[in-house]
């Protein structure tokens, strides 16, 4: 292999895990165990692992709360109707998060 296709390739996964990086955490729309389609219908957010009961209180803003989490360690736990199944993201690195809307929507951004 060439070293100008090494460089190319170096640059681009470079490249491809600083967006990755970047990207915000986001709560998917909908949740398929089994095969079962469930919609994202409300989502929560803890300072630390959830099972320290560290829950946040979302500044309400319109449709959306919102919260400031530049001093926390957050953990954002996305919650799907008619199941008891969960997706929790540690969005380490975060800034702040939302959640609300119609479709409801949960993410967390630097």
């Amino acid at each position: 292999m060439s070293w100008t296709r090494v460089a190319a390739i170096s640059a681009l996964s470079l490249m491809l895990g600083q967006a990755a990086f970047a990207a915000p955490w986001r709560c998917p729309a909908s949740l398929t165990p089994h095969g079962d389609s469930h919609r994202l219908n409300n989502a929560s957010l803890f300072d630390g692992p959830p099972g320290e009961m560290a829950d946040l209180i979302p500044i309400p803003s319109g449709a959306y709360d919102r919260w400031d989490v530049r001093n926390a360690d957050p953990y954002l736990v996305c919650k799907y109707a008619g199941t008891d199944k969960i997706i929790t993201l540690h969005a380490q690195g975060a800034a702040r998060c939302q959640a609300g809307g119609q479709p409801f929507q949960a993410v967390c951004e630097k």
